[in-house]
């Protein structure tokens, strides 16, 4: 069963922290960074010194937010959630869109048959060739797969197990040649699931507000220091950089969501919210992008080759306004009726009484 809410108001209940996490880190990943690539024919990392951690931070923020998700919805153990539910319900929510990407970007020579082989396989993370962009599904997949031995009912191994397995995937980096996105994203996987239970990450206090702003500075510091000095790009100021990315973005993502959807107790609040028609015009197009956003990425390569395809100019400033105002905004439309197009064959499965799969959008 799908589980969709459209009404004419605001979910008062959602986390909105989270749509908003993804809509900014896939809007950015593929709108700017991937983008800049096609409009200068080069990639973006090695020309601007910074993309590369804010993209690290952008994807680390991605998976932390599914184990922080995941770790609140599921336990198990005994009495706990279906390990078996829950694989056919992560194998039917990714696997075959992500088959049908890899095989669409194959065919466009984006990437290699091995690689999309080793993709399609989940030994990306540990052989090479790696297919570009699409490198990180398998993170998710693997991520999803260890899920049910560290998300434990019993609030002891539910706390202990994420950081045993935080010990053994650093010692399966230092130790094996294991692809660096590999590790750094399955551990912001693990951290989200292991303070799920007892950690909401959110500072409502001034100290809070102070230590956010911070944190968000901090970072904003750290990558303008990487643009005027070079010498810093070793592989530990990098990833260091990148985990605080993760966190920067996130409380930015608090802070915005705070202002535009502020989520209080009282009824005289929530109603001015309910009534208020844009905020609620601005809360459906946040769920609806954050909705796509999977789609959105993993097909928006192809949709950038499509619009090449369709008109190519060679003034710069007129590409950036092609691709990012119009094909950009197609992309989103599409990639919304894509996943939901897929979902909607999901529920039809359901209903011939195939697979039982439950959709929480």
């Amino acid at each position: 069963m799908v589980v969709i809410r459209f009404g004419n108001a605001i979910d008062m209940t959602r986390d909105y922290r989270f749509d908003i996490a993804r809509v900014l880190c896939m809007t950015y990943i593929v709108a700017f960074l991937h983008l800049y690539g096609y409009v200068y024919n080069v990639i973006s990392a090695n020309v601007i010194p910074s993309c590369h951690i804010l993209c690290d931070a952008c994807l680390g923020l991605f998976t932390f937010t599914s184990g922080y998700l995941l770790g609140k919805k599921y336990c198990f153990g005994q009495g706990g959630n279906s390990i078996k539910d829950f694989y056919v319900n992560r194998v039917v929510r990714i696997i075959p869109l992500f088959l049908l990407a890899s095989l669409v970007l194959c065919l466009i020579g984006f990437n290699s048959a091995k690689a999309t082989l080793y993709g399609i396989l989940c030994l990306s993370p540990f052989l090479t060739p790696r297919p570009k962009t699409l490198w990180y599904i398998p993170v998710i997949i693997i991520c999803y797969l260890i899920t049910p031995m560290v998300c434990r009912k019993d609030i002891k191994n539910r706390i202990c197990n994420p950081f045993i397995f935080i010990v053994l995937v650093i010692f399966m980096g230092r130790v094996l040649p294991v692809d660096e996105r590999f590790v750094f994203n399955v551990l912001f996987y693990l951290l989200g699931m292991a303070t799920a239970p007892c950690f909401t990450w959110k500072f409502s206090s001034k100290k809070g507000l102070i230590l956010r702003c911070f944190v968000v500075v901090l970072f904003v510091v750290a990558l303008v220091f990487c643009k005027y000095k070079p010498w810093v790009y070793t592989t530990n100021y990098l990833r260091i950089t990148s985990a605080l990315g993760v966190f920067a973005v996130l409380f930015l993502c608090d802070m915005i969501a705070k202002m535009v959807f502020p989520n209080e107790n009282e009824k005289e609040i929530e109603k001015k919210n309910r009534q208020n028609h844009s905020r609620v015009l601005v809360s459906r197009i946040v769920k609806n992008i954050s909705y796509a956003s999977m789609a959105c990425y993993m097909f928006h390569r192809f949709f950038f080759w499509v619009g090449e395809k369709l008109w190519n100019p060679n003034v710069v400033a007129l590409k950036w306004v092609y691709m990012a105002g119009m094909v950009f905004p197609i992309m989103l439309v599409l990639s919304y009726y894509i996943q939901k197009g897929y979902d909607f064959l999901v529920v039809r499965i359901e209903d011939k009484n195939y697979i039982n799969v439950v959709y929480d959008k």
